[in-house]
C-alpha cells in the first residue's frame, strides 16, 4: 500500500479538528427504444417488443423501483479486531430494488439503522462523554426496511460504499436510495474501530483514536472482503441475482480516499466515484477503471490536499469526470447536514459559513440542490462505465447544471 504516512497524519489532524467542531459526532447520505437488444438480454431496452424499461437508463429521475434496505453482520475471520478482542465484524447496510408493494413494509428512519439496540448505542455514547440527544435528527430515509427483493429486476451490479472518518455506513442514504432505484445493490459497511459507533452481534464498538493511522488499510480490506462475500457467497436473498461482472466503489471524505486507493488494488471494480476526497499520487500505469470526482471549492477539510487531488486525477486513466462546485463545503456531499445536529449548526458544507480565503460569508447548496446533480451523474456514470450505453455517454458529455457546478469530462 503506497501510503505517505506524514500526509496521513496531517489528514488525521484535520479530520479530528472537524470532528471536534461537530461535538464529537459524525465527521464524516419515457424510455427510449434502441431496438438493438434481444428480449432475453440481461439489460433489455427493447420497448417495442415487451414494454420493458431498462432501469440503468434515464438518470435524470429516480428509477422504476421502490427501494428496500436491510442490515447484515459479516464476520471476517481472517482479520482480528484492532480495537478490541475477536474477529473483525462488519455491520453492513444494503439498499436494493424492492417489490412493487414495498410501501407495505416499515418506512426506514434514522433510528432504524440501529435495529432494536438504540439503547445500547446511546449508553455507549454517554459512557464516552457524548450526549446522544445532541447527535441525530430522526428523519425518514426514503426506503423500506426488510422489504423483499424485486423478482423482476435484472442482474444487479454491486456498488460498495465507504463512509467518512468517524462517520457511519448510512451517511449517504439519499444517494444510495437513488442508485438502488435504478437497479443497483449498494453495500455499505461500518468501518469498525473508525466508525463513530457500530454494533457486532453482541457488542457496541466505539471509534478508537489509536486506529486512526492504520484505518486506511483496514478500510481497504473491508471493501475487498465485502466484494468476496457478495460475489462468492451472498446473503440468500441475493443468491443468483447479482451481476458480479460489474462492481464499483464510491465514498465520501476518508471513504473517498479509501475508494480511490482500493480501486487501484482490487481490479474486480471497474468504476469509482470520489466525493470530497483525494488520493495518493502514484496511480498504476495499467489501471483501466473509470472515475468521477465531486469537489467543493470551499471544502475546508480537503483544501490542504487539493494538489494531491488534482495530481491523482491527472494520473487516472480515461474516462474520468470532474465536477467542481463553488460555494460548497465538505459535508454538502453527504446527508450529514440533514441528520447530524452538530454539523447542521456548524457549517463546513452545511448552511451558511465563512469562505476559506477571506471573511466573506456564503451559503452552501441545500440537500435537494446538491442531489439534483449528484444522483443523475452517478447513475449515468456507473451505467456508462458498466454497460457502455451511448445514451449515458451522451448525458455525461454535457454540463446539465452550469449554475451549480463547473464540469470537466474526459472520455
Amino acid at each position: 500500500m503506497k501510503t505517505p504516512w506524514l500526509f496521513l497524519f496531517a489528514l488525521f489532524a484535520l479530520l479530528s479538528l472537524a470532528a471536534c467542531s461537530s461535538g464529537g459526532g459524525d465527521d464524516d447520505s419515457s424510455a427510449s427504444d434502441d431496438d438493438q437488444s434481444d428480449d432475453d438480454a440481461a439489460h433489455d431496452d427493447d420497448a417495442a417488443d415487451d414494454d420493458t424499461v431498462d432501469p440503468f437508463l434515464h438518470p435524470e429521475a429516480k428509477g422504476p423501483y421502490l427501494v428496500g434496505n436491510t442490515t447484515f453482520f459479516f464476520d471476517d475471520k481472517s482479520r482480528k479486531l484492532s480495537c478490541g478482542e475477536g474477529d473483525r465484524w462488519l455491520m453492513t447496510e444494503v439498499w436494493y430494488p424492492a417489490v412493487d408493494n414495498a410501501a407495505d413494509w416499515p418506512e426506514n428512519w434514522m433510528h432504524s439503522f440501529w435495529l432494536d439496540r438504540l439503547d445500547e448505542v446511546n449508553q455507549a455514547l454517554e459512557d464516552a462523554g457524548i450526549n446522544p440527544d445532541d447527535q441525530i435528527n430522526d428523519v425518514p430515509t426514503g426506503s423500506y426496511r426488510d422489504a423483499p427483493l424485486n423478482p423482476s429486476a435484472p442482474p444487479m451490479p454491486i456498488l460498495v460504499f465507504s463512509h467518512g472518518f468517524t462517520s457511519n455506513r448510512f451517511q449517504n442514504f439519499t444517494m444510495a436510495d437513488y442508485l438502488a432505484s435504478h437497479g443497483y445493490v449498494v453495500v455499505a459497511p461500518d468501518h469498525i474501530c473508525n466508525a463513530i459507533v457500530t454494533l457486532t452481534p453482541d457488542a457496541v464498538v466505539m471509534f478508537s483514536p489509536l486506529d486512526s493511522v492504520r484505518t486506511l488499510g483496514e478500510r481497504e480490506g473491508d471493501l475487498s472482503f465485502l466484494v468476496d462475500v457478495f460475489t462468492d457467497s451472498p446473503p440468500e436473498m441475493f443468491a443468483g441475482r447479482l451481476d458480479n461482472d460489474h462492481i464499483g466503489f464510491w465514498g465520501h471524505s476518508f471513504g473517498g480516499l479509501t475508494a480511490t486507493e482500493e480501486v487501484q488494488i482490487d481490479r474486480r471494480a471497474s468504476a469509482m466515484i470520489q466525493l470530497a476526497a483525494f488520493g495518493f499520487p502514484g496511480v498504476p500505469a495499467d489501471l483501466t477503471a473509470a472515475s468521477m470526482y465531486f469537489w467543493g471549492l470551499e471544502d475546508k477539510v480537503m483544501h490542504p490536499f487539493e494538489k494531491w487531488h488534482d495530481q491523482v486525477i491527472t494520473q487516472m486513466p480515461r474516462p474520468k469526470f470532474q465536477l467542481k462546485f463553488p460555494d460548497t463545503g465538505h459535508f454538502a456531499f453527504s446527508d450529514l447536514c440533514v441528520f447530524s445536529k452538530r454539523l447542521a449548526a456548524h457549517g463546513n458544507g452545511c448552511g451558511t459559513e465563512q469562505r476559506i480565503e477571506n471573511d466573506q460569508m456564503f451559503t452552501n447548496p441545500t440537500r435537494d440542490e446538491i442531489h439534483t446533480v449528484l444522483d443523475p451523474y452517478a447513475v449515468a456514470f456507473f451505467g456508462a462505465a458498466f454497460f457502455d450505453y451511448d445514451e449515458l455517454w451522451n448525458y455525461l458529455a454535457d454540463d446539465h447544471f452550469p449554475d451549480l457546478m463547473d464540469y470537466y469530462p474526459e472520455r
